[in-house]
């Protein structure tokens, strides 16, 4: 990794405490000051930043064009199944972005180990886990 990427990665990391601060927060009940900022970081920043694993060939901008449009759509459809069903509650809320961020993160990280096997074995090479 080239050095471009640090600062990058050092606010990635900062967004990504932050929201898991809030998450805490939030599911614990916690009334605070910081609570609703930092929860709001974590609807935004958790999806889109597991939907930006799927995306390394787009360029800067649309990659937070479409990780951000994903994110909003994760939360919404998360929100209106929770509304349908009947079990709104802010605590199951966070809880379900997260899970459903989880689930998005593991696929894309399935998909490369998959393709990167995929690819060792046409090289005649024995893929190493």
């Amino acid at each position: 990794m080239t050095s471009s990427h640090g600062p990058a990665r050092w606010i990635r990391c900062a967004v990504l405490a932050a929201g898991a601060a809030g998450a805490a927060l939030a599911i614990a009940g916690i009334g605070s000051p910081l609570r609703a900022p930092l929860v709001l970081v974590f609807l935004l920043a958790v999806p889109a930043l597991a939907v930006d694993a799927w995306l390394p060939g787009f360029g800067t901008l649309a990659r937070a064009v479409v990780a951000g449009t994903a994110a909003i759509v994760v939360d919404t459809l998360a929100a209106g199944v929770m509304v349908v069903s009947g079990g709104w509650s802010p605590r199951a809320g966070v809880v379900a972005v997260a899970l459903v961020s989880l689930l998005i993160a593991a696929a894309a990280t399935a998909y490369r180990r998959s393709r990167a096997v995929r690819t060792a074995s046409d090289d005649g090479e024995i893929p190493v886990a």
